[in-house]
């Protein structure tokens, strides 16, 4: 087949499945492609790549439990309880701790812990009179801006190897299945893990 026909049927595959991306992002796709390892196309590629990321996943959490020990918070899962606060704002306690994909009474027992420290503060729900809702204080909003500073320092610790343009890219080819998961791991909480199973494959 022509390089230049194959190329053209590479370009419209890969726009039918990331229809808003763009010709840069394309290239660095077609590029890693290009470049994938025998190992890496094998039928354990999925577990290679579950590995890799919780091995990067572990190094990062010892990072950011040193970095959190630096701010006032009273535990390092704190600035995941403030973060999400301030990116879907004032909401229900369970709305937290769905978003935050934790455990109904970790979740709880967290929130307990930065209500009593005045990290947060809670408020009757004008439109339900049996729930309250909750939200940042100065203090938390000071706190996470001093805990961005070290989060930034822990990233940097872990891609600072990496390109801009391979970091993109990553993102880009994760970004579906983040979205797509998000949603998911809070609809079958509580289930089995062959209701997880066959719930997820059919959706």
């Amino acid at each position: 087949m022509n390089k230049t026909i194959k190329l053209l049927i590479e370009w419209d595959s890969y726009e039918q499945e990331n229809p808003h991306a763009n010709l840069d992002e394309f290239c660095r796709y077609y590029l890693a492609k290009q470049n994938l390892s025998e190992e890496n196309t094998s039928a354990n590629s999925r577990g290679l790549l579950l590995r890799t990321m919780g091995r990067i996943t572990s190094a990062f959490n010892l990072y950011q439990r040193a970095a959190m020990s630096e701010t006032q918070l009273p535990f390092h899962d704190g600035f995941y309880y403030l973060n999400g606060l301030a990116h879907i704002g004032e909401v229900r306690k369970t709305d937290l701790i769905n978003y935050l994909l934790v455990e109904y009474t970790t979740g709880m027992e967290a929130i307990a812990k930065l209500l009593y420290d005045d990290f947060i503060q809670t408020r009757p729900d004008e439109t339900d009179g049996r729930a309250r809702l909750i939200s940042l204080t100065e203090k938390g909003r000071q706190t996470l801006a001093e805990c961005y500073k070290y989060m930034a320092k822990a990233g940097e610790m872990i891609f600072s190897e990496m390109s801009e343009e391979a970091i993109q890219l990553c993102i880009q080819q994760l970004e579906a299945v983040e979205k797509k998961h998000s949603v998911l791991a809070v609809e079958v909480k509580g289930k089995s893990f062959e209701e997880m199973y066959n719930y997820i494959k059919n959706h």
